[in-house]
């Protein structure tokens, strides 16, 4: 299942991020999670120039996927699958705003 917190937005987001997004999903689920939670999109505060005001990131639930370390290997995992042009960094280890920070950022070919 896939929810959103209350009060997030994420109307205007771009299609990569809701492409994201639905990887997410079965990563978490594959790791036990009833439910991925986006937390945050553009609405809630952020670093000034943060790729949330972009409509180009997302911040995920991670305290529902049990242990720290799996915590940071789930989001490890979605960046694996997701590849280079997204960075997925897992944030605030051990505080109630964990959660794993996902954004589309393409980089340029080589």
């Amino acid at each position: 299942m896939l929810r959103l917190k209350t009060g997030a937005r994420i109307g205007g987001l771009r299609p990569e991020v809701l492409f994201a997004i639905q990887v997410a999903q079965s990563v978490w689920l594959k790791h036990g999670a009833e439910e991925l939670v986006v937390t945050s999109a553009a609405d809630g505060k952020h670093q000034r120039g943060s790729e949330h005001y972009a409509f180009l990131a997302v911040d995920l639930r991670t305290h529902n996927l049990g242990l720290p370390a799996t915590r940071k290997a789930v989001c490890a995992e979605l960046a694996e699958r997701l590849g280079p042009d997204y960075d997925v960094i897992f944030e605030g280890e051990n505080t109630p705003s964990e959660h794993c920070h996902l954004e589309f950022d393409p980089k340029e070919p080589k």
